[in-house]
């Protein structure tokens, strides 16, 4: 062998020898996790996106249909579909889904949103003041904002989760909305809400608070005034009387004692108490 290739071997067993095989794999893990970086980064860029959620529900549309029988029911879904699915487009928003009688929808605006929610509730309550239908048609709305992940014509992600648990625990014709929505809004004074209560939402570990947004006139204005006056508390009782009371009250307990006591010993005055199951241990019969 000669002195060239000798000298070559030498060369890559120094190279060998300077890059073992673990750092080749932490290279590569290297480039790896840079790679898988550049690509959440791109994935989040493209199909990721802020938005205002919001579901609709109708309450007890099954007990409608039991009731008043399927055509009515699917009548009542038909003028509840008139009223909210212009409405979500007027707003700029995209319906996803109807679920049922449920709605999926989205808006880049949260003020957006809220309007939206505001007129739909207000649909509502002009069809209940037509006497359409022979029973209350009455809707839930939740509305929360969030990232998402926007595919096509749906979306997914904690934020929708979160708007359909904040649209459960709303009463119905009731608007609640998150936090975060509060946050997002652009003018926070022209829909008129506030925050309502501390809400504890199912699979998640602390509270959210909950923030009502008012569609009804005649509800703002008692809002306004405080809300409904509590009734007055009863005047505090004069201690006197209330020491006499007490020691009636001790009184008749002793007489009613005394009472049952002479009558005990009445009873077993002239002979043994009887009794319709003699529970006496009787001796033996001595032998």
């Amino acid at each position: 062998m000669g002195a060239a290739a000798t000298e070559g071997r030498n060369v890559e067993e120094k190279n060998s020898a300077a890059s073992p095989p673990e750092a080749e794999e932490a290279t590569d893990i290297g480039a790896y996790l840079r790679q898988r970086e550049a690509l959440e980064s791109a994935f989040e860029e493209k199909f990721t996106q802020t938005l205002t959620v919001m579901f609709t529900d109708l309450k007890g549309s099954t007990a409608i249909a039991e009731k008043y029988g399927d055509l009515t029911s699917r009548q009542v879904i038909q003028r509840h579909n008139d009223i909210l699915f212009p409405t979500v487009k007027e707003f700029r928003g995209t319906l996803v889904k109807s679920i049922g009688d449920g709605t999926l929808s989205h808006f880049e605006s949260a003020l957006d949103a809220l309007r939206a929610a505001v007129k739909i509730q207000r649909g509502i309550d002009e069809l209940n003041r037509s006497g359409k239908f022979p029973m209350p048609v009455l809707m839930r709305i939740g509305v929360h904002t969030g990232k998402c992940i926007v595919e096509k014509n749906d979306i997914f992600g904690d934020v929708v989760n979160t708007a359909s648990r904040f649209e459960s625990s709303a009463n119905p014709g009731e608007i609640y909305f998150s936090e975060d929505t509060y946050n997002a809004l652009s003018d926070k004074a022209e829909i008129y809400s506030r925050f309502e209560r501390k809400i504890t939402l199912k699979g998640k570990a602390e509270p959210f608070s909950a923030y009502k947004a008012f569609w009804n006139p005649e509800e703002i204005e008692i809002d306004l005034k405080g809300g409904m006056k509590a009734p007055a508390a009863a005047p505090e009782e004069d201690p006197r009387r209330k020491w006499v009371k007490y020691g009636v009250i001790f009184a008749i307990v002793l007489a009613v004692v005394g009472a049952l006591a002479m009558s005990d010993r009445m009873r077993n005055f002239g002979g043994e108490d009887r009794r319709s199951i003699d529970h006496r241990i009787k001796a033996p019969a001595e032998r």
